[in-house]
């Protein structure tokens, strides 16, 4: 459409000239929305195009580009987005967005943890770009070192405590309604999950693990951290920020979105994984995992390859990718990527971690589940764990049908 009014105007214009020269067809081009942090830079590296399309930013906030994709007109329409990877199942599902194949070469760019984000069933839908996760945060001049197991935190938190040296054990952000996000680490730490995976290695909907046997048996461990004060989910995310940066406790689980109150901070800190806390199960943080995919309009726009060409090889490159995520000091997912010292260290924490699901029924998870930590871990009048997770497993159920 775009490119026949561009031939159109041209046409016309040749017309009332009447002996000008013959017009050369103009490329269509690739029309791209994507944030205002963004904008300026990708605007820079594509200032000439690319393979011979022009390359057109267009700067919409983050959630707009997910709700206005799903309403605006064709002719207006994007042909790549800038979106965050838990999208790619309702995007994908509502025909929206297009598969992208990938090589074995682009793929062995990637780590799986990061790559799988944006895929749904056997298909991706984007390549990732940068990413972000949780991480313990240890005041060392509290504790010189950051502890070797839960246990070990533990301990050393609640003598602390004791002490009168610190008054929060564990400072960790929930609120009212508790945070599913943050208490991931501690969930799979116990060895919970949300879906489970079938036997193509998708996510199941219907195989949700709140509380599967094993989660069931560490169950107790909550309820002690509750009776001992380590966790209170009383500390919304602002307390829990303030509580570590004036030395109000020792520890902190918390992101690079925190870089600014860690820079400033007067006392040394360590950057570390969320400690083991029962042997053998790793303790998992959520990916939240950013990139591009390309939109079915592209195909109406007739730029499909060249905005597959464009995310596939001139948004994956290492040194692309490392300048995009610089600019808000995130781990580039490019594994050849360079990065400052404190998203490397966050990226470190993150090994062991997982997308947030991205199917269309995770929507459904983060209430029931962050309720089931804010209820269980409220100090007195708390409701036991084995009560408070077994109401999210039926509410999360009940969503799914």
């Amino acid at each position: 459409m775009r490119l026949r009014l561009i031939l159109a105007t041209a046409l016309a214009a040749v017309a009332c000239l009447g002996s000008a020269p013959a017009v050369q067809a103009a490329e269509a081009p690739i029309v791209v929305w994507t944030d205002a942090t963004r904008a300026p830079l990708l605007q820079q590296l594509f200032a000439k195009g690319y393979d011979g399309h022009p390359v057109t930013f267009v700067v919409k906030d983050l959630p707009a580009i997910r709700t206005e994709l799903k309403s605006v007109a064709p002719e207006n329409a994007p042909d790549v987005i800038w979106a965050e990877h838990d999208w790619t199942g309702e995007l994908a599902s509502a025909g929206l967005v297009r598969k992208l194949p990938l090589s074995t070469g682009l793929k062995e760019q990637f780590a799986a943890r990061t790559l799988d984000g944006f895929k749904f069933g056997f298909s991706y839908y984007g390549v990732p770009v940068m990413y972000e996760n949780v991480a313990l945060i240890t005041n060392a001049a509290l504790v010189p070192k950051p502890p070797k197991n839960f246990n070990e935190l533990s301990k050393t938190a609640l003598a602390l405590k004791a002490a009168g040296k610190v008054d929060v054990g564990l400072a960790v952000a929930q609120g009212a309604s508790g945070n599913a996000y943050f208490m991931n680490p501690l969930f799979t730490g116990l060895g919970g999950y949300v879906f489970g995976k079938n036997a193509a290695g998708s996510l199941d909907p219907y195989n949700i693990g709140i509380t599967n046997p094993t989660f069931q048996a560490n169950m107790p461990k909550i309820n002690k951290w509750n009776s001992t004060g380590l966790i209170n989910s009383a500390l919304d995310e602002k307390a829990a920020t303030a509580a570590f940066i004036s030395g109000r406790a020792a520890y902190w689980i918390t992101g690079p979105w925190n870089r600014n109150e860690l820079k400033t901070l007067t006392f040394q800190y360590r950057v570390s994984s969320i400690p083991e806390i029962k042997k053998g199960i790793k303790p998992s943080p959520f990916l939240t995992i950013k990139g591009f995919m390309v939109t079915a309009y592209a195909d109406q726009h007739g730029v499909l390859k060249a905005a597959q060409s464009l995310v596939r090889k001139g948004l994956t490159a290492a040194p692309v990718q490392s300048q995009i995520a610089a600019l808000t000091e995130r781990a580039p997912a490019n594994l050849a990527g360079t990065m400052a010292r404190l998203p490397q260290a966050f990226a470190v924490a993150g090994t062991d971690g997982a997308p947030t699901p991205n199917i269309p029924q995770s929507g459904g998870i983060w209430a029931p589940l962050g309720k089931a930590w804010a209820t269980s871990t409220m100090g007195p009048g708390a409701v036991p764990a084995q009560t408070s997770f077994a109401e999210a497993q039926a509410t999360v159920a009940a969503s799914v049908g």
